[in-house]
């Protein structure tokens, strides 16, 4: 019987290097921090104004405490301050995107109070053409169009676009500048996780389930104004002539509104009768439009 050769053993793989520590691991340096009273005081307001075009947005934001216009497009220009007739001040040479940022972070706001995009819904027109020539495919080439990016993608560039505006803003509104972003309004889908989804009344700004612009600037104001008819009622699909405006400042399940803190708490509904009604603002600051 003849013996069996032994097996040499196989030779063991060598051992894996050690892994290095992820890159965004780092120490956090200690500081000392203190607790102090959130007060906002000598900040300034974020609003958002939306309602249908010809409702009066511009003439309204005209009457706000010594605002200056960044016209996004040119509606401003027929408008005239209803309180003194005088033409609402403005910057001229913005004419895109970028040239919005640029003025946002100039001096040009330095003397004045409030500063009113004119409008927002525009300005969200304007980023596409800067998105195309500043974000490529992910494979590398230009794309000439939101849906060029492919699978929604487009849609959460310009979502990221867009925010970087707020980055410039909320610089203004810490030196104590008021904002006031105008926007068209428009009825879109709400995502009802309770049962079936429903139109809701908003700023004319892109909206998805999976990517808001609109619901991005609604977290980031303070307060959200909607111009409406007043007391517009349907029946048999026909609406009751009326020619009454109102600000409704408090929202319900059909359209978007909000004020931070309890300046409107007793007034759901603010006064817009004529032009030169600036309840609105004298409710906002007391202290003087």
């Amino acid at each position: 019987m003849m013996t069996p050769t032994p097996r040499t053993p196989a030779p063991r793989a060598p051992a894996p290097p050690p892994m290095p520590a992820p890159s965004a691991v780092v120490t956090v340096p200690k500081r000392s921090f203190i607790a102090v009273p959130w007060t906002g005081n000598n900040e300034g307001e974020k609003i958002i104004l939306y309602g249908p075009s010809g409702m009066g947005k511009t003439t309204l934001a005209a009457t706000a405490p010594d605002p200056v216009f960044i016209g996004c497009d040119d509606g401003g220009r027929k408008v005239r301050n209803p309180k003194t007739g005088k033409p609402v001040m403005h910057v001229p040479g913005v004419e895109s995107f970028l040239d919005v940022r640029a003025a946002l972070q100039s001096d040009v706001f330095d003397n004045c109070k409030t500063v009113v995009i004119d409008t927002g819904t525009e300005l969200q027109h304007w980023a596409l053409p800067y998105m195309f020539q500043t974000i490529p495919h992910e494979k590398g080439q230009r794309v000439t169009s939101i849906e060029g990016y492919g699978f929604g993608k487009g849609y959460r560039h310009l979502f990221d676009v867009m925010h970087l505006i707020q980055s410039d803003l909320d610089r203004l509104v810490r030196m104590g500048k008021n904002i006031i972003i105008l926007c068209q309004s428009a009825a879109m889908n709400e995502t009802n996780t309770g049962g079936e989804n429903y139109l809701k009344d908003g700023p004319d700004l892109h909206h998805s389930d999976k990517c808001s612009v609109r619901n991005n600037f609604i977290a980031w104001a303070d307060h959200v104004f909607r111009i409406n008819w007043e007391n517009a009622s349907v029946d048999n699909k026909k609406i009751t002539p009326v020619s009454g405006r109102m600000i409704q400042t408090y929202p319900d399940a059909t359209f978007h509104a909000k004020s931070r803190g309890t300046t409107f708490a007793d007034a759901p509904v603010v006064a817009f009768e004529r032009p030169d009604d600036d309840s609105l603002w004298r409710y906002l600051f007391p202290e003087g439009v």
